[in-house]
């Protein structure tokens, strides 16, 4: 882990540089002069304004690490007469000067970014180029912008150590690795027990899977064979489309396994997702681009589920509001263009998507949409079974029948399930009690799929729910009952006791109403 994170907290070949980021101070200055007119880099820039940046620091830093492997590989595809260079920045939220420097905190830190020029011969031309390698911003603060399971990473500033809270966005160089390395990168880097990988290991394990006849070239990018063989070595769970593949037997296959629902799963258990797309123009080449995608933006005013429900899908057999139409934007990094960018959810045309990644958390055999449509069929199973008698369970009752229930699938841990249980509260402050905690501690598996679900009027203003569906996550849905665990409802749990007959024993809960959604927001 320590070579892993080394290039982090390697100490400056210099003094840092401190610039003070109030006028006439000029970011598109500082770049034009310093670092070529890096566009990717002028985003960093603005992610620090936007978050009221006080103080740039700047130093010079010496290759360790994964960056050593990095320029060792470089060289064996083929440039010649190498130069790196590498700068660090830090962006803060208060001034620094070299007097005060010692009082910084992690919480002053707004964001960092590693820079690396990369020259020499390639190809018989003259290669000389700037590339961010790595960077880590803070993510908005609006309650909307919901970002689960964000990544610590620990840097060495000024010769003392921070630890900088977000998302890791890497930028391709041409060289060594393209937009598939990339994106693997800044996702795996939350999931990995190494906290990060090497650009040199991507490439291995691709050599591996590569087409004998021809030679890997890794500024080609990843063939989606090659995609599947690196989320593999790292023991990382997937379910994926190749839609450029499946479409030429199945023609409507981006209507059935729609790209939004893999990357939307993903994003709420916390793991992410991965798009592949064409593109569009008249001056358009072949090839794909991938991005990660690792959020979401909430938008409780959205008119679409409603009129969704009501003026266009008439006497469509449709069944459930999923919660992802609720959803403006995916929270993704473009490499092209930099960090933390909100991406319409629909924003990319089915057409040109070519492939779609949901990743899943270790052990899982089943991703969101299998463990959505269990759950609509374990609401049907369940609705003889709700009680006349609880006001509640009878609204929820009429809109299983109406087909408006609101659905939310993710996938996590049982004790991150079990504290969200002890901490909610109903609409009369109840809590459930300590006993039921207990007893669900011990018949939960590790890792479970919870399906909330709710009502429009509930879901969307108020983001409360009234029950979810538990569902083992590591086990293969062989039937609609066998991952089926338990399903909570106002006022009490139920749990199968025979298949057959479908006869379910009730268990009492001290949570007679709505309770507050689940927040998984960082």
């Amino acid at each position: 882990m320590g070579e892993m994170q080394a290039h982090r907290l390697v100490e400056p070949v210099s003094t840092p540089e401190f610039f003070d980021f109030a006028p006439p101070f000029s970011c598109f200055d500082h770049i034009d002069t310093r670092f070529a007119c890096l566009s990717s880099l002028h985003r960093c820039f603005s992610l620090a304004r936007s978050f009221d940046a006080q103080t740039l620091i700047q130093e010079a830093i010496p290759p360790d690490g994964i960056i050593v492997q990095e320029n060792e590989e470089i060289a064996s595809l083929g440039l010649t007469g190498c130069r790196h260079d590498l700068v660090r920045l830090s962006f803060w939220n208060t001034r620094v000067t070299v007097a005060n420097v010692s009082a910084l905190k992690d919480e002053n830190l707004i964001g960092y970014a590693i820079l690396k020029r990369d020259a020499g011969e390639w190809e018989g031309d003259r290669f000389d180029r700037w590339h961010i390698f790595e960077a880590v911003f803070r993510k908005y603060m609006h309650a909307h912008n919901c970002l689960p399971n964000t990544g610590s990473y620990s840097v060495r500033i000024a010769n003392r150590k921070f630890t900088a809270h977000g998302v890791l966005y890497c930028q391709q160089n041409g060289l060594n690795k393209a937009c598939a390395h990339v994106a693997l990168r800044s996702l795996l880097s939350r999931l990995v027990l190494e906290h990060d990988i090497s650009y040199s290991v991507l490439n291995t394990l691709a050599r591996k899977c590569h087409d004998k006849a021809t030679r890997y070239l890794p500024k080609n990018g990843l063939t989606v064979q090659q995609i599947r063989c690196i989320l593999q070595y790292y023991k990382i769970g997937f379910r994926d489309v190749d839609y450029a593949e499946r479409s030429l037997k199945e023609p409507d296959i981006r209507k059935t396994y729609p790209y939004q629902k893999y990357l939307y799963s993903g994003i709420e258990s916390g793991v992410g997702g991965l798009l592949g797309f064409s593109m569009d123009g008249p001056q358009a080449t072949e090839g794909c681009h991938i991005i990660p995608f690792y959020g979401h933006t909430f938008n409780k005013d959205t008119w679409a589920p409603d009129a969704d429900a009501s003026y266009f899908n008439i006497g469509a057999n449709v069944g459930y509001i999923p919660s992802e139409s609720w959803t403006s934007s995916f929270l993704g990094h473009d490499d092209n263009f930099g960090p933390n960018f909100c991406i319409p959810r629909l924003y990319v045309n089915p057409e040109n998507v070519q492939y779609a990644v949901e990743l899943l958390r270790n052990g899982v055999q089943y991703n969101g949409m299998v463990a959505e449509a269990l759950a609509l069929q374990l609401l049907y199973s369940l609705y003889p079974h709700l009680d006349a008698n609880s006001t509640w369970q009878k609204r929820l009752a009429r809109h299983v029948q109406e087909q408006k229930v609101v659905l939310r699938a993710f996938c996590i841990p049982q004790t991150q399930y079990l504290e969200h249980l002890r901490l909610i509260h109903d609409w009369e402050n109840n809590t459930e009690r300590t006993e039921m905690l207990d007893t669900l501690r011990y018949t939960l598996p590790p890792v479970v799929w919870v399906v909330e679900f709710s009502i429009p009027q509930l879901f969307p203003a108020n983001e409360r729910k009234l029950g979810e569906i538990i569902l083992d996550a590591c086990c293969s849905p062989y039937d609609l009952f066998t991952p089926f665990i338990i399903a909570r409802l106002p006022g009490n749990y139920l749990v199968l006791t025979d298949k057959k007959s479908l006869s379910y024993e009730r268990i009492a809960s001290h949570l007679q109403s709505h309770v507050e959604v689940m927040r998984q927001n960082d």
